[in-house]
């Protein structure tokens, strides 16, 4: 659908490494996007990137049982020629030095129908200001611009509420709000500038049912509702909207932290769930897709929840009592 194309657009998405910031990534790349992913852990960046150009090529690439770029056409992480890169789809392999910054040049893979669209990898640690500062000068030098933004970088502590460790209330606040916040600070003038900008937030359910680890994580996707609500009074004049995504239970490295992958928990799970099943990250991928394309363009100031009905849920159901005369 030539709508959804995401065509000559920079997303940055924080948290891109695993789970939903990664199945973002890919299908926001899929669409004729370039991207840069921000993440903690260079070896999970540079994965990443590989697993994402991977897909990309055993879609777009099967007419050829084999491709084997030149030197000068396989830049490493860093957007050196890295001298020694392969791509193979009948192996399923990619390979290339990692560093601390991974990018594919598209000026520089053009022989490759495949690899058309840049993918950045940039190391940060959201919770850190001065490297929130120093991923968006990153951004900006090579990429230029910033279309949409991502924030979905998240962590959560389990802890009751009469042994939450201060440090840890404050690395969540560091991490889920003031990290969601240095970036729109960061990036927000270069979006005014374009008059153009579209910011998806990911919070979560537990804002709503305080449910999800500790106090510290309801309280902090919470806040990021008020995030949104200022950026669409103040920024929407100058084109600039933001929604937030709000998941349930989504299969990712969060969630089986908590909940082993096996049966006998997923069917525990799954029974928690009108639809019958956990959430994939797949599910969240396809509703960012939508809201950064220009088929949402009317749509600002929304907080969506995708839980597959869980929320309104309650087993087991309640009979409805007719009322007293």
């Amino acid at each position: 659908m030539k709508e959804l194309d995401l065509n000559n657009k920079v997303a940055v998405i924080t948290g891109g490494t695993a789970g939903i910031g990664l199945a973002i990534a890919g299908i926001f790349y899929e669409h004729n996007c370039d991207v840069a992913i921000i993440g903690r852990e260079s070896k999970k960046g540079n994965d990443a990137v590989r697993e994402i150009l991977k897909q990309n090529i055993e879609r777009n690439f099967s007419a050829h049982s084999q491709a084997v770029i030149a030197d000068d056409s396989f830049c490493d992480v860093a957007g050196r020629n890295s001298g020694k890169g392969m791509l193979n789809p009948a192996m399923n392999m990619i390979t290339g030095n990692e560093t601390e910054t991974g990018k594919f040049d598209s000026a520089k893979t053009d022989k490759i129908p495949s690899i058309k669209n840049r993918m950045t990898f940039i190391k940060c640690d959201v919770g850190l200001r001065e490297d929130v500062k120093s991923a968006c000068e990153k951004v900006l030098n090579d990429l230029k611009k910033v279309d949409i933004l991502v924030l979905n970088a998240g962590m959560e502590f389990t802890e009751a509420i009469t042994e939450v460790d201060p440090e840890n209330w404050q690395r969540m606040l560091d991490v889920n709000v003031s990290g969601a916040f240095y970036f729109i600070r960061y990036l927000a003038d270069s979006m005014i500038a374009n008059k153009t900008g579209n910011i998806i937030i990911l919070s979560s359910v537990a804002a709503t049912t305080g449910a999800g680890g500790g106090i510290h994580y309801p309280v902090t996707k919470a806040a990021l509702k008020g995030l949104m609500a200022r950026i669409n009074y103040e920024l929407l004049p100058k084109g600039i909207r933001a929604n937030i995504i709000s998941p349930g239970m989504v299969d990712t490295p969060m969630l089986r932290r908590k909940y082993p992958d096996n049966d006998e928990v997923n069917a525990k799970l799954c029974q928690q769930v009108p639809m019958g099943r956990i959430g994939a990250p797949g599910d969240i991928a396809n509703l960012a897709l939508f809201l950064a394309s220009d088929l949402s363009s009317y749509i600002c100031g929304q907080d969506i929840i995708v839980d597959g009905g869980r929320l309104y849920y309650r087993r087991p159901p309640i009979t409805p009592q007719k009322a007293q005369k």
